[in-house]
């Protein structure tokens, strides 16, 4: 019966729409300060088994702290609003970052923000946005955060303003290794709560199921981090330094509870190659990348 009302209030939802024009809106520069405090508070929702002093300097996944935290208060930055009700149906679908400098703690960051394309996909609307990470003028990171508007029709053809790397597809093999990892029922709320991010799909299952969604899923970037963590653990001793690249898609949904499986199914002198998959066999993530400073 539950399943039925959630079909019956997805198909009678009001019907979004967007521009793909909307890629030409300009997006402010943000200031953030990025203090020991935030660190530890990230590490805290992400970590799993790994000791805290383990981690010197920025998790590798700190910076969607800042970009999620821009992306659910777009409004605020955007010269033109775009109907809040669009923003809340974002759904992580892919995420790319390449580390420039080393952060030291406390470091006061620009963030200089586009959008980078928008384009129609056959469950809603997909969104790119970049983001520029600066201290002091000189370049630390570039971020690229996809998402996806579930059952938000684009208005027009798909508009970019550049293409990216395509992730080097791997073909079905043996993994090297692969472990698993258990994804507790709460991790959503605890994520949510220390990397501030506030979104409805992840912490309200009557919002999730108002759009098609089977419960709350856990966000994406904590499937990813910790499944970064694991790579760490077992490939680079911990760390972080050298790491000059991390890229995935995020192909399927983690319903909590779970155990994910994380899966190294390449390597050579300088890259990972990993995917990770839920306790249905289905792909969370594909095209997991791991580019190292060798």
């Amino acid at each position: 019966m539950r399943k039925i009302i959630a079909a019956i209030r997805f198909l009678f939802r009001p019907r979004l729409e967007i521009s793909s024009d909307s890629i030409k809106i300009n997006i402010k520069d943000v200031q953030y300060l990025i203090t020991k405090e935030d660190v530890v508070s990230y590490n805290d929702a992400v970590t799993n088994g790994i000791e805290d002093d383990a981690f010197v300097g920025l998790h590798p996944l700190f910076y969607t702290k800042i970009s999620w935290h821009i992306i659910e208060s777009l409004n605020k930055y955007l010269e033109k609003p775009i109907d809040n009700e669009i923003l809340k149906t974002i759904v992580h679908q892919s995420e790319s970052i390449t580390f420039y400098e080393e952060v030291a703690i406390p470091t006061q960051l620009v963030v200089k923000s586009k959008i980078w394309s928008i384009s129609p996909h056959k469950k809603g609307t997909k969104m790119l946005i970049r983001f520029d990470y600066y201290a002091n003028n000189e370049l630390l990171a570039t971020e690229y955060s996809g998402g996806l508007m579930f059952g938000v029709k684009c208005k027009g053809k798909k508009q970019s303003l550049g293409e990216l790397a395509q992730t080097t597809k791997i073909d079905e093999q043996q993994p090297l290794w692969e472990e698993s990892v258990n994804i507790d029922k709460n991790l959503p709320y605890t994520y949510a709560e220390k990397a501030e991010i506030d979104a409805p799909i992840h912490t309200n299952p009557k919002f999730a199921k108002s759009i098609g969604l089977p419960d709350i899923i856990l966000q994406g970037t904590c499937t990813f981090a910790k499944s970064v963590n694991v790579l760490l653990s077992k490939e680079l001793n911990n760390d972080i330094k050298q790491i000059k690249s991390v890229s995935a898609k995020f192909t399927g949904m983690v319903v909590p509870p779970n155990i994910i499986t994380v899966r190294l199914l390449k390597k050579d002198k300088k890259t990972l190659y990993f995917d990770v998959i839920n306790n249905k066999g289905e792909a969370a993530i594909k095209g997991g990348e791991i580019l190292l400073n060798r």
